[in-house]
């Protein structure tokens, strides 16, 4: 069996740390280049071998895996919804060239689809006693409106254009949306029985913008305070290959949980779901902006496999 480093332990989470919404990146260092290739290519290899060799055991607890997968999963998603609005600002001050930008920002969309299929590959029968119980406590109205990350970018995923692209060929951003919504709609019918979120049940207000912000913060063990890029990068990597080797061992649904809705039974999804860690794969390659012949050489003091 190969090595789990995440955690302290298989399965366990690690809390996150970022930079406040808006805020920019701590000032610049040497990121760690060679440890980022390292890592792009465990995943790729971990792609391409799959369920026939996984690394770590299988987990033997569904509600420890399916809590690992809702915290980390979700902690991805702050990181890819980081990254992206990092992409659209740089669209509105002309940074970047629209035709350079679309496709990043289709990337990262359809890297937040794998991590909704992550996320929401709980048994419903568990997420309704273990997941959904333990975000009412939090407060009865939770709500994943609250994530702080969301807010800036919250528009492109209502489909408004984005700055700059008005004469831009968005088709593949257009696509990666749409996948998008098909996912979420999907996880939650299959999640969610009656179709009522617990802010639709709760009969109580939320809370205003800034503690919402922190509860949501709070219960995802997400931290703010000043980090460099490299630091954030870095924690991704270590999320997409931990995730990577789960899905290894444990595969994506338990066995008898065969029930999908419509949605999760579209062509669209099914390639999502199959091709899951090479999309985190193509997350990590883009994330670490790293030349091409730096992710295919081998580490210091390996020999080509």
């Amino acid at each position: 069996m190969g090595r789990w480093d995440f955690g302290g332990f298989a399965y366990a989470t690690e809390p996150l740390v970022l930079p406040g919404v808006g805020e920019p990146d701590g000032p610049a260092d040497d990121g760690p280049a060679v440890d980022y290739a390292g890592s792009c290519r465990h995943l790729a290899a971990l792609g391409q071998r799959g369920l026939l060799i996984p690394e770590v055991e299988p987990c033997e607890s569904p509600e420890e895996l399916f809590w690992f997968r809702w915290l980390t999963g979700h902690q991805v998603c702050f990181i890819v919804w980081r990254l992206i609005a990092q992409l659209v600002d740089d669209l509105a001050e002309e940074r970047r060239p629209v035709a350079e930008a679309l496709p990043l920002i289709s990337r990262y969309v359809d890297g937040y689809s794998a991590m909704l299929l992550y996320t929401g590959s709980c048994p419903p029968d568990l997420y309704n006693a273990l997941i959904r119980p333990s975000m009412r406590r939090r407060h009865r109205a939770f709500s994943g409106a609250w994530a702080p990350d969301y807010w800036p970018i919250r528009d492109l995923f209502r489909r408004r254009r984005l700055p700059g692209t008005v004469d831009a060929d968005a088709g593949e951003l257009h696509d990666s949306i749409s996948l998008l919504h098909l996912v979420h709609d999907g996880v939650a019918a299959r999640l969610v029985a009656n179709g009522r979120s617990l802010l639709r049940e709760a009969a109580v207000r939320g809370p205003g913008h800034r503690p919402a912000g922190l509860i949501y913060d709070a219960y995802f063990t997400t931290l703010r305070a000043p980090v460099t890029r490299h630091e954030v990068v870095a924690q991704l990597l270590r999320r997409l290959v931990a995730i990577a080797q789960d899905v290894a061992a444990n595969g994506l649904y338990a066995a008898d949980d065969t029930v999908r809705p419509a949605e999760l039974r579209t062509a669209e999804v099914i390639k999502c779901e199959n091709g899951l860690v090479d999309i985190l794969y193509g997350v990590a390659q883009q994330a670490c902006d790293l030349p091409s012949q730096l992710l295919h050489a081998p580490r210091p003091g390996m020999a080509e496999e």
